[in-house]
C-alpha cells in the first residue's frame, strides 16, 4: 500500500529522535546500535484471489501483555504497525486489539488522526484513498519471540472498507524506510540491539499459499541462487519516504516502449521515471492515463480500460493469448543497473469483479498525473514483479537487492541469472 505522508494530520511514530535528516549515504549515526547479531525468519502466508491471482503476503506479529496476535500484511509502502482497536465498529471480522486486556499498554502519545493509503491489497485502484481514523499509542511487540519493549504503532478505531476487507489480515506492518516521523518495527527491534542489521528480505514464490519468508536482521541465501545485485535506491527516496528505484526504461517482449509524445504523432522512447517498490500493492500503476494506453496499444488492441478508475482488461479469452513480457531497467546513472522481469504468465490478474467474461491486466493508472518534483512520472511497481525475485532490503545504506529464486518442487520452471523461461537478472555497471 502506498501512504500518503503528505495527508497524515500528525506526526507520529518517532520512537528514536535524529539529530539531523535522513541522507543519501545512510542513516544518521544516533539511531546505530549494538547488537547482538540476530536473524529471524517469520513466514509468510499468501493471499489468492479466485484461485488464480497471488496479491499479498501476511505474517503475526504479537502486540501486549498478555500478547494478543495479529495477521499483519507486509508493506513496504507504508511505514509502523497499524492494527484496529476493540472499539473499532467499521473493522469487519478482523482480530481487534483490546488496549483494556493488556498491562503494559499505554495511550501516549496519544496524538490522533487519519492516515491515508493511495492503494491496496486487491486489483481494483481506489477510486479515492482509503483512510483509517487512529491513535498512536505505545505497548510491546514482538516478532518471532524478538520484543521491543516499547513501540509506538497506529491503533485504528475506524477503517475505510478497503482496509477491512482484506481475508485473514487485521492490520499492516509497514516496512517503508526510515524516516525522522515514523518507524516499523525492524527499527525499534534494531535500535534494542535486537537484530544484526537494518535489513530483510522476502521470498514469496509465485502462486503458493504457504512456503514464503520474510527474514529480519538480515537475508536467507537458502532462498536465493547466485548473488544478490544492489541497486542504490534514488536520492528522493528520502524525500518520498518510499522505497524509489530509479527507471531507465521499459522493454515490452524485448521492444523497447515508445511513447507518443504531446505535440506530435512520433513515437519517442520512455523517458526516465521513479517507481515506488511496494509489497502491499497487488498491480503495476503508471504515472497517468496516457503512459498506460501507449503500454497497452504496443501490447494488443483487445485490450480497453474497464472502468473509471484505471483499470485495464480485455475479454478471458482474448487474455489467455496476451502474455508479453515486461521489463523495467533499474538504476539511476553512474550506478549498477538491471533489468527486472514480470513474465508474461502473470499479465492476466483475472476476471474483474461484476464484467462476466472480462480478465483484468496487471497494469492499471493513476486518475491524477503523478509526477516529481522534478518532472519525472512516479510509477508504483507491486508484488507482480517483486513476488518473482528475492528481495533485499537495506535500510542503512537505503539499496535494494535482487536475486533468482531458488526453485521449488512445485515450480513450473527454473530461474537462472541471466537467461531464463520465467524471469531473468541482466545487470550491468
Amino acid at each position: 500500500m502506498v501512504q500518503y505522508n503528505v495527508l497524515v494530520t500528525w506526526v507520529a511514530l518517532t520512537v528514536t529522535s535524529l539529530a539531523s535528516p535522513l541522507t543519501r549515504q545512510g542513516v544518521d549515526n544516533a539511531i546505530r546500535r549494538i547488537s547482538n547479531g540476530n536473524i529471524i525468519n517469520a513466514p509468510l502466508t499468501g493471499w489468492i484471489k479466485n484461485d488464480h491471482t497471488d496479491l499479498q503476503w501476511y505474517t503475526t506479529v504479537s502486540v501486549g501483555t498478555p500478547p494478543q496476535q495479529f495477521n499483519v500484511l507486509i508493506d513496504t509502502g507504508s511505514q509502523g504497525l497499524v492494527l484496529p482497536a476493540r472499539n473499532c465498529t467499521s473493522c469487519s471480522t478482523q482480530s481487534l486489539f483490546d488496549p483494556s486486556e493488556s498491562s503494559t499498554f499505554s495511550w501516549s502519545p496519544g496524538e490522533s488522526g487519519q492516515i491515508l493509503f493511495g492503494t491496496g491489497g486487491d486489483t481494483i485502484p481506489f477510486s479515492e484513498p482509503q483512510g483509517a481514523h487512529c491513535t498512536v499509542v505505545t505497548d510491546i511487540a514482538s516478532l518471532q519471540g524478538l520484543t521491543a519493549t516499547s513501540y509506538n504503532f497506529y491503533l485504528c478505531d475506524q477503517e475505510g472498507p478497503a482496509l477491512s476487507s482484506m481475508p485473514n489480515i487485521d492490520g499492516i506492518l509497514g516496512l517503508g524506510i526510515q524516516s525522522n516521523s515514523s518507524q516499523s518495527l525492524m527499527w525499534a527491534l534494531y535500535g534494542e540491539g535486537l537484530l544484526a542489521d537494518p535489513i530483510f528480505g522476502i521470498y514469496t514464490p509465485p502462486g503458493q499459499v504457504n512456503g514464503g519468508e520474510l527474514t529480519v536482521g538480515g537475508v536467507d541465501e537458502s532462498k536465493f541462487d547466485g548473488e544478490l545485485i544492489w541497486l542504490d535506491l534514488d536520492p528522493l527516496s528520502v524525500d518520498h519516504d518510499s522505497w524509489a528505484m530509479d527507471v531507465q526504461t521499459i522493454f515490452i517482449n524485448g521492444e523497447q516502449f515508445l511513447v507518443t509524445s504531446n505535440d506530435s504523432i512520433s513515437k519517442q522512447p520512455y523517458p526516465r521515471s521513479l517507481a515506488v517498490l511496494d509489497t502491499g500493492t497487488s498491480f503495476i500503476m503508471t504515472p497517468d492515463y496516457e503512459i498506460a494506453r501507449d503500454i497497452y496499444a504496443q501490447i494488443s488492441p483487445k485490450i480497453y480500460q474497464i472502468d473509471s478508475v484505471g483499470t485495464w482488461g480485455a475479454l478471458c479469452s482474448d487474455m489467455e493469448e496476451i502474455t508479453p513480457d515486461l521489463t523495467f531497467l533499474f538504476g539511476y546513472d553512474g550506478t549498477t543497473q538491471l533489468n527486472v522481469t514480470i513474465p508474461g504468465d502473470l499479465f492476466n490478474l483475472g476476471p474483474y469483479p461484476g464484467e462476466d467474461g472480462v480478465c483484468q491486466a496487471v497494469i492499471n493508472n493513476y486518475q491524477t498525473a503523478q509526477l516529481n518534483d522534478d518532472g519525472r512520472g512516479i510509477w508504483i511497481v507491486g508484488s507482480p514483479l517483486l513476488k518473482n525475485y528475492y528481495t533485499a532490503w537495506d535500510g542503512l545504506e537505503l539499496r535494494t537487492g535482487f536475486a533468482a529464486l531458488k526453485p521449488t518442487s512445485s515450480s513450473s520452471s527454473t530461474v537462472h541469472e541471466g537467461s531464463s523461461s520465467h524471469s531473468s537478472l541482466h545487470h550491468s555497471c
